[in-house]
């Protein structure tokens, strides 16, 4: 069995998470705790377009070397707020974002296919290739995110609740649609 005997799973499940995707950041409240609105956004906004601080990523405090962290300086800055600021050239584009994010979708469910097309034979039961799909689907839109929470420290419990469907949808698609012997 190829991957390319599992091309419907693959463009549904990909179409599902875009769609559950959508339905979770547009419709659902569960992400609107996740985000808030700095009390001071106006004089913020104001301050750094008077400042001319480009659009970039910012770490706040900042080291060039190690041996900067060591010094007072930097010890006086870690005691008051710390942060990672990322400012915009522009405003979102919807739509490219949106087709970026439908990309993503159908990239990771042809690899998802691509590896249950490895590790499944046709006519498997129901069960293994749920099990197997969902896990593949868990790892790509859950475990993939905790290297940057433990270092960059956004919130991320909804969208492991998100992972979760979007896996479970996939994990059902692939096990109902899986090729017969």
């Amino acid at each position: 069995m190829t991957v390319f005997d599992l091309w419907l799973p693959i463009l549904l499940s990909g179409l599902a998470t875009h769609v559950l995707s959508t339905v979770a950041w547009m419709l659902l409240p569960h992400h609107k705790p996740e985000w808030k609105r700095l009390p001071v956004e106006d004089e913020f906004q104001n301050w750094l377009d008077e400042k001319g601080v480009a659009a970039d990523q910012y770490l706040f405090p900042h080291t060039h070397d190690m041996q900067e962290v060591k010094g007072e300086v930097f010890q006086r800055k870690q005691a008051k707020c710390r942060g990672m600021l990322v400012l915009w050239p522009s405003p979102p584009n919807m739509g490219v974002n949106i087709a970026l994010t439908l990309a993503f979708f159908f990239v990771a469910a042809f690899v998802i296919g691509y590896l249950a097309s490895l590790g499944l034979p046709r006519g498997e039961s129901f069960l293994r290739v749920f099990q197997f799909v969902t896990t593949a689907e868990l790892l790509t839109h859950c475990a993939g995110q905790f290297p940057g929470v433990f270092w960059f420290r956004r919130r991320v419990a909804m969208d492991l609740v998100d992972g979760a469907a979007y896996a479970v949808a996939t994990g059902l698609i692939f096990a109902v649609l899986w090729p017969a012997t």
